[in-house]
This record gives structure tokens, sequence and C-alpha cells, in this order.
């Protein structure tokens, strides 16, 4: 099934938090943007994000299940405390268990780095909202006993590999996923080749709206479920409004050039800022675009250096439109 060596990377500035109790899944259900009913349904993990009365990003995060009363959310480690503190801020008396245990267990991911892009097929609409337990099963050639590690696909798009719950006693995969290279910071790069933004640096919180940072196009974001904090202007902006900014890939002509500041614009011919870089990596970066615009520019430069950007290929058949979501 694969064809390339697959490479593990320890995401060592992840943490996780835990929410455990008979109340857990209900008490989420209010505060991010999916559906807990996926994870009930037999979904091992589910992206979302949680948002702020205004509908800003706070948090992104992967919410994995452990049993049916116990969630873990993964976050920026140095955001963990916060986090704690926002989900304790709306338990009220429910009887939760709210922790870190970041030093209980490290977050992995195992990817394809040599990802051909022209392997990626569109989907439609309507796909990206169906069967999350599908889109969780295990594809990895795994060996040996994981009783205690949890593994499932990442649930924001099969391009991304799966992700890993390993208790922080295991320093490798080596014991139970085979064919694999441990590597550094190739992941990263993976992510701003496909255009997918993550973290406080990426996604400054307070500032980002979460269908400029692609949250219906990463299985992230249910328009189906009840309320929760943030809901009515993500719900308004997806049902009136059209999107006209999101985050895309940038290439840059070359690895070489200066150091790119976050926040620095990205111009047209014309001069005009039709956006801001979020991330950069050697010649590969992410940015909030204005897709319109950016897809029709005859040139784009970020402090002069000539920079290329295009229409992801996994993003739905409807987004290259201009049409009213």
């Amino acid at each position: 099934m694969f064809s390339r060596l697959l490479h593990s990377e320890c995401q060592r500035h992840k943490s996780l938090v835990r929410v455990e109790g008979t109340e857990a899944a209900p008490f989420l259900q209010g505060l991010i943007t999916n559906d807990m009913s996926h994870l009930e349904d037999g979904a091992t993990s589910m992206y979302s994000m949680l948002l702020n009365t205004q509908g800003r990003v706070i948090f992104d995060s992967i919410v994995y299940k452990r049993n049916d009363n116990t969630f873990l959310l993964e976050c920026e480690s140095e955001k963990a405390s916060q986090l704690v503190r926002h989900l304790k801020m709306y338990k009220v008396r429910r009887k939760l268990i709210i922790d870190t245990v970041d030093k209980a267990y490290s977050v992995w991911c195992v990817y394809d780095p040599e990802l051909n892009m022209k392997e990626i097929t569109h989907v439609d609409m309507e796909s990206l909202y169906m069967n999350p337990k599908a889109e969780s099963e295990v594809a990895l050639p795994l060996t040996g006993a994981i009783d205690d590690v949890l593994v499932t696909r990442d649930p924001r798009m099969k391009y991304l590999g799966h992700r890993l719950i390993v208790p922080s006693s295991k320093s490798s995969l080596d014991d139970f996923v085979s064919g694999v290279q441990n590597s550094e910071g190739g992941f990263r790069n993976l992510r701003y080749r496909l255009g997918v933004g993550e973290g406080v640096l990426e996604l400054p919180p307070t500032k980002s709206l979460p269908l400029e940072a692609n949250l219906d196009y990463l299985h992230g974001v249910s328009f189906h479920k009840g309320c929760y904090i943030g809901q009515e202007l993500t719900a308004r902006t997806y049902h009136t409004g059209v999107i006209r900014k999101r985050y895309m890939p940038l290439v840059f002509s070359t690895d070489k050039q200066e150091p790119v500041t976050i926040d620095a614009s990205v111009v047209n011919e014309k001069g005009k800022a039709v956006g801001k870089v979020r991330g950069i990596d050697g010649k590969f970066g992410i940015a909030l675009l204005r897709v319109e615009e950016c897809l029709k520019a005859e040139s784009l430069m970020v402090n002069d250096i000539p920079v290329q950007t295009f229409r992801p290929a996994w993003w739905p058949i409807e987004a290259s439109k201009k049409m009213k979501l």
C-alpha cells in the first residue's frame, strides 16, 4: 500500500488536555465547532476549533476519544494551561476532570514526505461532512502490541498521514510501526505545501476566522449540531456570505531569500496587498490570501521576492468558484 518510505515525527510542541467524566461529551459539544456525535458513533478523532463569542479562533485542536468518558484535546504546549482555564471557566458544577497529561503521552505523526500533489483527488462539498468514522480508520503497517497506543488517520485530511498518542515511556515508534524513518521538521513543510495552518503562530488567537483557516474544508465544523460558542458568525458566514480570504500555500522563488517575517505583506504586480504571510519553511510557506485576486494576479511578491500560490488540489470542487456558501 505504501510505496515510499514513511517518516515519523514527535510533535514536541504539542500537549494534551484531558476532559474526563460522564458529562464530558455534552460539555465539549457546547464549546467546539465539530459534533461530538462523530466520536460517539465510532470515529477515533476529529478536528475542531474553540472560538470566542465573536466567532474568532482561540484554539485549534484535534480531539481524541480514549473511552466513552475520556477525551484528549491536542493543543500547542505553550497554550495548554490557557486551554485548561478556558474549559474550567465553562465547567460550572459539572463533575469533570480537566487537566494536562503531556507528561504521560506524546503526540506523533506518520506521513509521506514525498507526497505527489498530482495524486490528490478533488472531493465534493457533501463528502466533507460524511462518515468521519471511515476517515479515522487506521491504514498503517502496525506490528506488536499497541493496546496503550491510540492510532488514527489525521482527521483533517488523509494526505497528512496518521496521528499517534503514545505513552511517554516509548521514545520511538519502532516497536509497533514498521517501515518508518524518524525525522524532524518535515511535517510542517508538508502542511505548508498543502496549505494547512495550525497553532498560535499561524492562526493568531482572537484574530483568525475559522472558515478563512479552511475549517469547513478540513472536516472541522458541523452546521447541523446545536449551539456552541461563536456559532452565530460562523454559520452566518457559511450560509449567506462569500469567503474571500483563505489560507493557501506559498512557493518562494528560492530558499536563500532574506528572512521573511510573519505578517509580511503579499503584494500583486500593482503593489496592492492581497494577503499576509503566516509561516515559512525554506522555499515553502503559508499565507492568508484573497483567493480570487491572487489566482488572477500576473505576479506576487513578498519583500521583493517572487512567490507563487495555487488552489490546493484537496479543496472541494466548488472552492474555485466565487460562490455563496
